[in-house]
């Protein structure tokens, strides 16, 4: 009833006005002989207009294209990028033959919501038709993945079309005509070209199910994820090819699941690559940063309910266009800076389909126009990486095969030099225990925490503290060159040079002297640092002696700075006629005393030397108790230890007076 009653008032106020192209302004009408035996491209003949909110009528649609402003396409296929605007076309077609001719007007893009045809025929007929993704296939003309319309027309007739267009989605409108045979031919050849397509990917899915069935490498079943999820399914929703094959009279379905299968592409993505490029071996600051960024597709997936479909879209654009970089930079990085050689397959075949990936996602944009390339360059570079993939994984098989033997060769030499070498770190471990001290003095007034970290087993840093008289204490704190057994063996004589010392001298300078005398040309050359102290808790004094030992800290509550102590000395070893000068200095209630060897100094160390950074942390807590103090140096070491073994022993003795 609505289109009679539209025909009759265009009747009365048009004469003859559906033979006149002055229906579609400023065009020229397309005559079927200059487009038979091929698909006719429409967009220099079309003139269009944008509208926001949508308009449905054919009068609406008429006095528009009369009465405002409209544009032409000037040869360049329609793109408007992700736009909610709805777009209105219109052309005019003339039979100039003598047969009545059945041609088909179609829009290739299939990724439109709605998609309406209007034909003004000469006679007075208006016809209509609805499509789209939001309607089921059967509103098609034919099983086609875009969207077609077939027309009737006599011989002379002209016809005027009116095509508008509207969706979620980017907004491409490549409008062709044809006439039926040549059509379909056309439409038989895509549908080739596509099942050639999804043949190769189907193919190459289950060959490398078979392959991770062999192999049981991770890598094959996040690329069969890869390929399953973004090769196929996705690759199915973005050529219109869901609603053809599978669901045909579900276009709620078919309109949601598109944004679903984008974000499931991007999300796996990120476990494919990693695995393929081995980023937690070869690059762990860039596994972290793909592990951080695979968060974005598994939030966007659980935002879908929620957010418009445009907007997701957009954002699945977006990040798809900056995912496409970084992988590329990273898949340069692994396979030409690491030189892991698999990784060269990944790089050249995402380099395919980040150029098809990125015509496909700036030609959705509206950055780039719509041709050949941009339409199909997504599906062929996919492809392409589908198969040097597959090289790839097989080349990444082989690289990690061969660094297994290699790892397991190496280890078999390594158990039989671990064996030995573990019965000789037993001996020394026992060893370096029996010179260290079991029990710590006691004494009344004062307060003593050592600490032993040795670098491995066995180190090369030596302490002893031995009561003297009845209020005088001997510290001895020393540094053995080298670490494991020899360093061990060397540690054993200090100490019986220094027991053998400590029977005469009752000074710190002649416990050195006379270790140094016993020691120099027994150790091969090899030289050690050595401090030594005397506390006399009656007279609250205070003697050290050093050889070419770092300085020891003393400090209290009230200090405004930590005094460093270090009298002149040299390495014992060095010669025998050497003097080791004494310092005396005062003690009072709550000073508090630190030796220790320079391995101490890399726990502070940030850039430069840790021994500034080691006063600063000494003077922040200058009121602690020693207790905490160790507790504090305890908690650095393990730190340390977090980033790997330590290159140094540390030793360490705390003292306070009270």
């Amino acid at each position: 009833m609505k289109q009679t009653f539209t025909f009759i008032l265009l009747c009365l106020f048009y004469t003859n006005l559906f033979a006149d192209t002055k229906l579609c302004p400023n065009t020229t009408a397309v005559t079927l002989s200059s487009i038979h035996g091929e698909t006719f491209d429409l967009s220099n003949h079309l003139l269009y207009f944008s509208k926001k909110p949508p308009i449905h009528s054919i009068t609406e649609v008429s006095n528009h294209f009369h009465s405002f402003p409209t544009e032409k396409s000037e040869g360049i296929i329609p793109n408007f990028g992700n736009t909610d605007k709805q777009y209105w076309f219109c052309f005019v077609i003339h039979n100039d033959g003598t047969n009545n001719k059945r041609i088909i007007t179609f829009i290739k893009y299939p990724l439109l919501d709605d998609v309406k045809f209007f034909t003004l025929r000469e006679s007075g007929e208006i016809l209509e038709n609805q499509q789209g993704r939001l309607f089921p296939l059967k509103n098609r003309e034919r099983d086609y993945r875009g969207f077609s319309y077939a027309s009737d027309l006599l011989p002379n007739e002209t016809v005027t079309y009116y095509v508008g267009v509207k969706t979620d989605s980017s907004m491409s409108v490549p409008l062709m005509v044809a006439e039926e045979k040549d059509f379909d031919s056309f439409a038989s050849l895509d549908t080739l070209l596509q099942g050639f397509f999804f043949g190769i990917v189907g193919v190459m899915t289950l060959y490398n199910l078979f392959v991770y069935f062999m192999v049981r490498d991770k890598a094959y079943i996040f690329y069969v994820l890869y390929l399953f999820v973004a090769a196929i399914w996705f690759q199915l929703s973005l050529q219109g090819l869901l609603p053809v094959y599978f669901f045909p009279n579900s276009p709620e379905l078919v309109y949601n699941t598109h944004n679903l299968l984008y974000f499931l592409f991007l999300l796996t993505c990120f476990p494919m690559s990693i695995t393929f490029m081995n980023l937690k071996e070869n690059a762990p600051l860039i596994h972290k940063w793909f592990l951080g960024l695979m968060i974005i597709p598994i939030v966007s997936l659980c935002l879908l309910p929620f957010l418009p479909y445009r907007l997701m879209n957009r954002a699945g654009d977006i990040f798809s266009f900056l995912l496409a970089f970084y992988a590329l930079f990273v898949s340069y990085y692994i396979a030409y800076i690491k030189k892991f050689p698999p990784a060269r397959f990944y790089f050249y075949g995402y380099f395919m389909v980040i150029i098809g990936g990125l015509a496909t996602v700036l030609k959705y944009m509206g950055f780039f126009p719509v041709n050949a390339f941009t339409e199909n360059s997504f599906q062929v570079g996919m492809a392409i990486e589908v198969l040097l993939m597959a090289f790839g994984l097989g080349d990444r098989i082989s690289v990690v095969r061969k660094e297994k033997d290699k790892i397991q060769f190496k280890a078999e030499i390594n158990k039989q030099k671990l064996i030995a070498y573990g019965k000789e770190l037993k001996l020394a471990q026992k060893l370096q225990e029996s010179t260290l001290p079991q029990v710590l003095p006691k004494f009344p007034g004062l307060i003593i925490k050592t600490g032993y970290f040795p670098a491995s087993l066995v180190g090369g840093d030596f302490y002893d503290l031995t009561v003297y008289g009845k209020h005088q204490i001997c510290g001895l704190i020393a540094d053995v060159t080298g670490h494991g057994v020899p360093a061990a063996i060397e540690a054993a004589m200090l100490k019986i040079a220094y027991m053998q010392t400590l029977a005469f001298a009752n000074k710190p300078g002649k416990v050195l002297e006379s270790i140094n005398v016993s020691l120099v040309g027994n150790y091969k050359n090899q030289l050690l640092t050595a401090s030594a102290i005397f506390i006399d808790l009656e007279q609250k004094q205070l003697k050290v002696a050093n050889a070419g030992h770092p300085a020891l800290y003393k400090f209290n509550e009230s200090s405004t700075f930590i005094e460093v102590i270090r009298p002149n000395g040299k390495l014992i070893g060095y010669s025998k006629e050497v003097q080791y000068p004494e310092e005396t200095y005062k003690l009072t209630s709550g000073d508090k005393i630190l030796l220790f060897t320079d391995g101490i100094w890399d726990l502070w160390e940030n850039g430069d030397s840790g021994e500034e950074e080691l006063l600063q942390w000494l003077l922040t807590r200058k009121s602690e108790s020693v207790e905490s103090l160790y507790g504090g140096i305890d908690e650095h070491i393990r730190l340390r230890n977090k980033e790997g073994p330590a290159d140094d022993d540390i030793t360490f003795i705390l003292f306070e007076i009270t």
